[in-house]
């Protein structure tokens, strides 16, 4: 059996870095070689912003798969300025092809060419044809970063001028008609985080269905940043015949046995440590994390042996732990991190009133009274943040591109009828608003604002809620930039500036280029799922703690390792469930408050974090 076992002492786990090639040469010339590593020939790639290993792979023809292989960095992820080789072989598309359906005919359609700014959003609208059907007709492009040159075929639709055509959904096996039959999916970008089995819940669907719809074999080909199909939301769909409910059998109660005085706990922490012969550094962080909260937990006077499984996320080895015994007569069990490997520890957890501490998915399917889910639920996302959306406050929605649907959804459920204001930000280069001032200033016009200009927003009485309905990270960076710079343009001219807050969507936490001190500037609002400040004392001798045993400094990853073995060790004496339910405890500074979901059964903390930045450079946190 390959897994790793730790008790009473630290593990060491010896960590090797991939090796790189020196970057002698300047970024052009590496895009250009090729060079031979035992025997195989290789393409040597800087990686660009906004590129994407599914940009990458339909670039150069190679799978998702194959990169990583090669590079097993990236599982740690893509990073601009990084160098990359691509294996050569006789498909290898070249940087400049762009590769056409064939057989669609170019009587039907309209080329578009990709100017800078546009996003599928836009082009959507400018001819009134759906996202849907430009993905369908156009199979080589990477719909989540559209380059700028790229070439697009446009549906055209009769008896309608270029500039009125309706939406018309397609399927991608459809090449000739002028429309096609309504699609029973939609797209999804696959987002860091998300598996196939999670988004297969959020759309009402199975994971096995869910890879059938797009050819896939295996839950591990849903790779971040692939453009996915998905059932349609049920509204969309037609409706069907109302069924009888079936009365749904009342959640199992859980009697946790305490732990006795004296007696020593046995704690499973099942972890992903390996990979394909790589250690996947985040979940080292989080044992390591969990190691020094053990030490917390013996000082105050309980001891504790720990046992740690190494699943690889593996299915089969998570099940073949829980059926030869290895988990018989522990206290408590950590992990293991995926929902997709959830089942048969859940399932063991419940039969042997032992409780199981999900640490960081946000585990939806896996209904088990026995089940402790540390991410907090989405039902009380906004509860920190009702005084901005109770009506004292005007709302207004700043559009830009593609609109982040379940974002704004969210914001209108929780407004309910308190009335909001929609605003279109239209992107303009800094040239051309220079240009125009130039203008005004030798013609003596009076000021009109431009469609890039915020600062009448920003003008008149009351205060202001900013929500930023924008899902690209570079529409979000310019409407924040562009209000920002309205607030120091109406400050300049001695104008007063009403009181106002952006209200951030924590999917912004994804985005790699972000220049995250533009939240200062526009009083952001943040709900996050775990925040700490280095600044602040008890992270201060945490991370002195962590520095001195492990050699490196804590990740995130880390400080959720030590907060789940503070809070689940430490309540272990008080049989868990009336130690934690109700309560709120802050192992270091991220609360927590378990409570039944709105099932019955499984145990969701339901605390979220309000991180306030403001505009002296401070921040708070509520």
């Amino acid at each position: 059996m390959n897994w790793l076992k730790h008790t009473g002492a630290f593990l060491l786990l010896s960590l090797l870095a991939d090796c790189g090639v020196a970057q002698a040469q300047s970024a052009d010339a590496w895009q250009e070689q090729t060079i031979s590593i035992e025997g195989r020939q290789y393409r040597l790639h800087i990686v660009a912003k906004g590129e994407t290993l599914y940009s990458l792979s339909k670039r150069y023809g190679v799978s998702i798969d194959d990169i990583i292989a090669d590079n097993p960095v990236l599982k740690e992820g893509l990073k601009t300025g990084q160098a990359i080789k691509l294996p050569c072989n006789d498909t290898t598309a070249k940087a400049s092809e762009v590769v056409k359906p064939a057989k669609r005919k170019r009587g039907k359609f309209i080329t578009h060419t990709v100017a800078q700014g546009e996003t599928l959003y836009s082009i959507s609208r400018r001819y009134s044809v759906s996202v849907e059907t430009i993905v369908a007709d156009n199979d080589n492009i990477d719909a989540s970063h559209l380059a700028v040159g790229t070439e697009l075929l446009v549906r055209k639709v009769k008896g309608a001028k270029q500039e009125e055509q309706s939406a018309q959904p397609t399927d991608s096996g459809q090449s000739d008609g002028d429309t096609a039959p309504q699609q029973e999916y939609a797209y999804h970008v696959v987002h860091s985080g998300e598996t196939a089995a999670s988004i297969a819940e959020r759309f009402g669907t199975t994971e096995q269905a869910l890879l059938a719809l797009n050819g896939m074999r295996r839950p591990a080909e849903m790779k971040t940043g692939l453009i996915v199909k998905v059932p349609r939301p049920v509204a969309e769909q037609p409706k069907q015949p109302e069924e009888v409910a079936e009365e749904q059998p009342t959640p199992q109660e859980i009697g946790f046995k305490p732990l006795r005085e004296g007696e020593t706990a046995k704690v499973a922490l099942l972890l992903p440590l390996d990979a394909k012969g790589v250690p996947a550094q985040n979940y080292v962080d989080f044992y390591c994390g969990f190691l020094l909260g053990m030490d917390s937990v013996r000082m105050h006077g309980i001891s504790a042996e720990v046992d740690v499984f190494d699943t690889a996320h593996d299915y089969s080895r998570v099940d073949e732990i829980v059926k030869n015994g290895s988990l018989d007569g522990v206290d408590l069990i950590v992990g293991p991190i995926y929902e997709d490997l959830m089942a048969p520890v859940a399932e063991y957890a419940a039969q042997n009133s032992v409780p199981l501490v999900s640490p960081l998915a946000n585990i939806a399917g896996t209904q088990n009274g026995a089940v402790f889910r540390m991410s907090p639920d989405a039902e009380s996302k906004y509860d920190k943040v009702r005084d901005l959306l109770d009506g004292s406050k005007r709302v207004v929605f700043i559009r830009s591109g593609a609109t982040d649907t379940e974002f704004e959804a969210e914001i209108v459920r929780e407004l309910g009828d308190t009335p909001y204001m929609v605003h279109e930000y239209v992107y303009e280069h800094p040239s051309i608003i220079e240009q125009r001032e130039k203008e005004r200033e030798r013609t003596g016009a009076e000021y009109e604002p431009a469609p890039s200009d915020l600062s009448p927003l920003l003008q008149g009485e009351g205060e202001r809620v900013f929500v930023v309905l924008s899902e690209n990270e570079t529409d979000v960076d310019r409407v924040l930039a562009a209000l920002a710079s309205a607030h120091i343009s109406l400050s300049a001219r001695s104008r007063s500036v009403a009181p106002f807050v952006v209200l951030g969507n924590n999917k912004w936490n994804r985005f790699r280029n972000l220049d995250r001190s533009i939240y200062f500037a526009v009083n952001a609002v943040m709900l996050s799922t775990y925040h700490v400040q280095r600044n602040d004392s008890l992270i201060k001798e945490f991370d002195s703690r962590y520095a001195a045993a492990f050699g490196s400094i804590p990740t995130l990853y880390s400080y959720r390792g030590y907060d789940a073995a503070v809070l689940f060790v430490g309540s272990l004496r008080d049989a868990m469930q009336g130690c934690l339910e109700g309560r709120t405890f802050v192992p270091l500074q991220t609360p927590y408050r378990f409570g039944k979901g709105s099932d019955g059964a499984m145990n969701i903390n339901r605390e979220w974090v309000r991180v306030n930045y403001h505009n002296n450079f401070t921040i708070t946190t509520k």
